[in-house]
């Protein structure tokens, strides 16, 4: 069988962002006025949303089709991270469920009480998750037990404030790192027990994604975008003409970057040295809260086609695609 490969976002002329329907998104699915969803992860072609009041939504087809599968809480569930055989969702109230999948999760032990905003799970089983007043929890062991670390805000920021924190990463090699207010970005190589500033200023960021290589970003208020080519170690504000706040942003081997927020879609088909601001009613109407790719495959006559969508969640439990 010939497998042929296409990738939904490939490289595009500076400003321009066109599709056959004319529009930037395409509705996947929508949930009732009041819903909401804050996040999802792919593992394959199997992907979990969350949202309000434990909303658990799974696709097994690479995004195309959602179904709801039972709430595991009240609370909302905020944010979920996964890879092969494990998944973490943390949400308000500290709350933090683990399990081998979206239809296995249960409770954890948690040792905040804080809202938890962002959660990121290494393949070793470190994972981390930050919210609210500066909190911060590790697991060794894939989410099963959480331990609270206790950060140094007055060596860390200059006021000695306790920061909320809205995004977490972790490098292939173990690194942590963790984003917030006053455009800070905190580094820990040893689990969580000591913590590096990397960048401070003055807009709060939202959200930061590093790729194997090193590239990553970071987005937050008034159209902030941060860039890194070293995993980190160093960043580099970007221009982006906008002033929307941006809640996450992905970006592709091919150089294209997505950041997505309230009423807000920016591209770069450049790794960031260009962007536009991509209009149409379901951006202008909208908030969108976390992006994702997924693999949908498609059987053809001549073989079997892979294509990579890019998925975002938000406002009205929307799943919508970005569209090339």
């Amino acid at each position: 069988m010939r497998w042929l490969v296409t990738c939904a976002l490939a490289a595009l002329a500076a400003g321009a962002v066109a599709n056959r329907s004319g529009e930037a998104l395409s509705l996947v699915r929508s949930g009732l006025p009041h819903d909401a969803l804050y996040d999802l992860t792919f593992v394959g072609a199997t992907g979990t949303a969350v949202g309000h009041h434990g909303q658990l939504l799974l696709s097994e087809d690479g995004g195309e089709a959602w179904a709801a599968i039972a709430p595991i809480d009240d609370a909302a569930l905020l944010a979920v991270d996964a890879h092969d055989g494990r998944m973490v969702v943390v949400g308000q109230q500290g709350r933090i469920f683990s399990g081998a999948d979206a239809r296995s999760l249960s409770a954890a032990e948690s040792p905040t009480a804080e809202r938890l905003l962002s959660v990121a799970l290494h393949e070793s089983g470190l994972a981390v998750a930050v919210g609210g007043f500066g909190a911060v929890v590790v697991s060794e062991d894939g989410g099963a037990t959480w331990e609270a670390r206790q950060l140094d805000w007055a060596e860390l920021q200059p006021e000695g404030l306790e920061a909320h924190l809205y995004g977490a990463s972790i490098s292939d090699d173990g690194e942590i790192l963790i984003c917030g207010e006053f455009a800070m970005i905190l580094a820990s190589d040893d689990r969580g027990q000591t913590w590096q500033v990397r960048h401070q200023g003055d807009a709060s960021l939202f959200a930061m994604r590093i790729d194997g290589q090193g590239r990553g970003f970071a987005v937050g208020q008034e159209g902030t975008v941060l860039r890194t080519r070293d995993a980190g170690a160093t960043w580099q504000p970007l221009a982006t003409g906008s002033r929307a706040n941006l809640l996450d942003v992905w970006h592709s081997k091919e150089d294209e970057v997505v950041a997505i927020g309230i009423r807000a879609l920016l591209r770069s088909p450049d790794q960031g040295q260009t962007w536009a601001s991509v209009g149409g009613r379901a951006v202008e109407r909208s908030w969108y809260a976390a992006l994702a790719p997924g693999i949908v495959t498609s059987n053809l006559e001549d073989g079997t086609l892979r294509e990579q969508r890019v998925y975002a969640v938000g406002e009205r439990g929307s799943i919508v695609t970005v569209n090339p």
